[in-house]
């Protein structure tokens, strides 16, 4: 059955949050992904991460839109979402009654483990259970599958939509399985604080952005962070263990400014997923992350005050409304930027 939800009341500019997709491939993958009505999904077999690339389709009916969402009783089967304009994906999830980790789970190759790469039109692979949507590779078994994604045998066995003989719980290559209460790690690569001494990093595998310096010295923030852009408000996903920062309401062409004291640390173009971005090394434990930008004018090495320009928000790789992905990292541990933003002025 396919399911979709009523128009919700956006931002007064009407922006939509989206995020910023690596060049090429992705580029690719997301548009084929947005027009087709069956979404491919790539799951890794029990004993590997790695393998053959596996697909699984989601159902999809050509009933009227409705204009509110659905009411839902108990499910037992896989269905499947039409994401639709000004969607978050945590709003999708608490919807069908759902984690966040398991939309994203289930919607690997869509969105690569990041709530960032949601896009209006995706069709998302929705379970009726939280857990992670498995396809049995050769040698799998029950236990095996089960010890990998740390869930009970038995309940895997007694959900009756995965087909399973009790009586001789054998699995088949190529055969698609919920794991209820199985849980992974995520998938997507997060950039990684990039110190003043240890900013020369490659280039072909973080970006074009990356510095090909070390840079000592230079200044170091007070730890009281001012706001990166004028307005003071969330639009799309807020801070949790699956989304490690913010991302903030901005109109294009905002201008986006260092919440502290520090050095430019990485300026320019992401592959890791960021779009745009610049980082800051505060040099006293902190880190800021600027992602999604439009224009960068930071340039590696450069010392900035709090308030300093780093470039313009705006719209890079997939994003269809403009936003600024923000993080900050504090003694090597993601913090909710808004229990330190919000009370600052």
């Amino acid at each position: 059955m396919m399911y979709k939800r009523k128009t919700m009341k956006l931002h007064s500019a009407k922006k939509t949050m989206k995020a910023w997709v690596r060049p090429g491939f992705l580029f690719v993958a997301l548009l084929a992904a947005c027009q087709s009505a069956t979404p491919e999904v790539v799951m890794p077999t029990a004993m590997a991460q790695a393998g053959p690339t596996r697909t699984a389709g989601a159902v999809e009916t050509s009933e009227p839109i409705p204009t509110v969402w659905p009411t839902l009783g108990p499910r037992d089967k896989v269905t499947s979402y039409r994401v639709g304009e000004g969607d978050t994906l945590s709003e999708i999830a608490a919807h069908f009654g759902l984690k966040p980790e398991t939309v994203l789970w289930a919607n690997t190759e869509q969105l690569f483990d990041n709530a960032d790469f949601l896009l209006t039109g995706m069709v998302l692979v929705i379970l009726p259970v939280d857990g992670v949507y498995h396809q049995v590779g050769g040698g799998d078994t029950l236990n095996n599958v089960a010890a990998f994604f740390g869930a009970d045998a038995q309940r895997i066995a007694d959900w009756e939509e995965n087909g399973i003989d009790p009586q001789n719980p054998v699995l088949f290559a190529g055969q698609w399985i919920v794991v209820p209460g199985g849980t992974r790690f995520s998938r997507w690569r997060q950039m990684p604080d990039i110190g003043r001494e240890a900013s020369a990093l490659d280039a072909g595998e973080f970006g074009s952005g990356a510095c090909g310096a070390n840079y000592p010295g230079g200044p170091v923030g007070d730890g009281e962070l001012a706001w990166p852009v004028k307005e003071r408000e969330v639009l799309g996903e807020r801070f949790t263990d699956w989304h490690p920062g913010v991302d903030l309401a901005v109109s294009r062409g905002d201008s986006v400014r260092a919440v502290d004291d520090g050095v430019v640390t990485f300026a320019g173009w992401s592959n890791l997923g960021y779009g745009l971005m610049v980082m800051v090394d505060h040099g006293n434990g902190d880190f800021s992350l600027y992602g999604g930008l439009g224009e960068v004018v930071a340039t590696c090495g450069r010392g900035v005050a709090e308030g300093d320009a780093l470039g313009t928000a705006g719209l890079t790789g997939y994003p269809a409304g403009a936003i600024l992905h923000f993080e900050l990292r504090r003694g090597g541990q993601a913090v909710d930027p808004m229990s330190v933003l919000s009370a600052t002025e």
